[in-house]
């Protein structure tokens, strides 16, 4: 079950008592979750009328019915953190032992129906460390997970589960690319000002944005370093990796702790992985891995170079399927994201690249409380048998933490949801449980 994101309607805003508000907030997300049950149903008033124009109230039982299924009643509605006067995240607890986040927002004048509601990713109500661990351990295929405290010191460990093995981690390579970026700004090599045409060599496919853009357009730095981290565009990550060398962005790896280094080389170009995957000569593909380190690169320039890039060379399960995950990726632990976000911090701490830090913060990731976790920075990676999630987080009380997980299968697409859920319950232990 996918998370479900409902429309959000505007919000009006007028002077009244914020106990009335947290009454009436408390309310109605408890006669919100009342509607996840066998038979759908709720009050006339429950719902603005410009909401169901959005959500129809098909939809919404169709909602209620899914969680259901999957959750059970909910048996219990805390407040969690308030966002304004007229909005809160609330957590629901589960009959079948697990939990979810409710972001509801209500208009301001009587009889504050609801205007906005998010129903977050159902996940086991998993309170500890250990807990949190046996769940990855019980993940089929191959996993990985390790939670530090920053400091100006050693970091601190606070949990792991296999920190130290090596897997692909799909696009959260880009996070060494923009190391890499960081470095070339403070030394004064490049400005983020600096601009690059976009051109057919490094145009790319999905996700992403600017493989649709015209050849030719101007585009700074700092433009293609937002796209390539806050929207995982391939062709702004494959311009940047044009821009300053594969030799640079390699050399990148070890100086932010990648202990896994070897594994990725050479280090590919989005565009040419999607040509090495999605070749229709698997006779090339399979000559391509038995090369050497030198072959590989040669045979990336003559050959791969000139295999055409389009929705035409997919097959039917490029997309669905794992396909060389243990060949054909970019490699990490977890303990080496880690350290390569405690790099980015103390890189982007002052100076011309501090302003890279926040590329990092555009998309938070997950529903990251803003109470527990004021600054949130995230890169993902995925394809099919391919996870990663890591996140930079610096606690309301000014300490950091980095929080990197992975999960592999070559033999079957791994359940983005289950994971994001783990994932996101991990956060929350991290940063206790908000007071009211």
């Amino acid at each position: 079950m996918r998370a479900l994101i409902l429309y959000v309607c505007a919000l009006v805003f007028v002077g009244r008592a914020a106990s009335a508000h947290q009454d009436a907030l408390e309310r109605r997300a408890r006669e919100v979750a009342a509607i996840i049950a066998a038979e759908p149903k709720w009050a006339d008033d429950l719902f603005d009328k410009a909401f169901l124009k959005e959500v129809p109230p098909a939809r919404l039982r169709a909602i209620g019915l899914q969680y259901f299924a999957q959750c059970g009643e909910v048996t219990d509605v805390r407040l969690q953190e308030r966002k304004t006067e007229h909005s809160a995240v609330f957590e629901m607890t589960f009959a079948k032992d697990q939990v979810a986040t409710l972001t509801l927002g209500l208009g301001a004048a009587a009889p504050n129906s609801v205007v906005m509601l998010f129903f977050g990713v159902p996940t086991q109500a998993l309170s500890d460390w250990p807990a949190v661990i046996e769940a990855f351990q019980k993940l089929p295929g191959s996993s990985n997970f390790a939670v530090w405290k920053l400091g100006a010191e050693k970091p601190e460990v606070l949990a792991a589960h296999e920190a130290d093995r090596a897997l692909a981690i799909g696009s959260a390579f880009k996070l060494y690319v923009l190391g890499a970026l960081v470095d070339e700004i403070a030394a004064g090599k490049r400005k983020l000002s600096d601009v690059v045409t976009l051109d057919a060599r490094s145009r790319s496919l999905p996700s992403g944005v600017l493989h649709a853009w015209p050849l030719g357009t101007p585009v700074t730095l700092a433009s293609l370093a937002v796209g390539m981290i806050s929207i995982s565009d391939n062709t702004a990550t494959d311009h940047l990796m044009a821009a300053l060398s594969r030799d640079r962005v390699e050399a990148q790896l070890a100086k932010m702790g990648n202990e896994n280094a070897a594994r990725s080389l050479p280090f590919l170009h989005t565009h040419e992985l999607f040509r090495l995957k999605a070749a229709r000569n698997a006779g090339a593909v399979a000559e391509y891995l038995k090369l050497d380190l030198p072959g590989k690169r040669a045979f990336l320039a003559k050959e791969v170079a000139a295999w055409p890039l389009d929705e035409s060379i997919f097959d039917g399960g490029f997309l669905t399927r794992p396909s060389y995950i243990e060949e054909l990726e970019w490699f990490a632990s977890a303990a080496d994201l880690c350290r390569a976000m405690d790099w980015l911090r103390k890189a982007t701490e002052s100076g011309p690249a501090s302003s890279l830090r926040e590329v990092l913060a555009i998309n938070r990731g997950l529903s990251v409380s803003t109470r527990a976790f004021p600054w949130a920075g995230f890169k993902g990676g995925s394809e099919p048998g391919v996870l990663d999630f890591t996140f930079l987080l610096r606690a309301a009380d000014g300490s950091w933490y980095a929080l990197s997980a992975a999960w592999n299968d070559p033999s079957a697409a791994v359940d983005e949801v289950q994971f994001a859920g783990l994932v996101q319950r991990a956060i929350v232990i991290l940063g206790g449980k908000p007071a009211k």
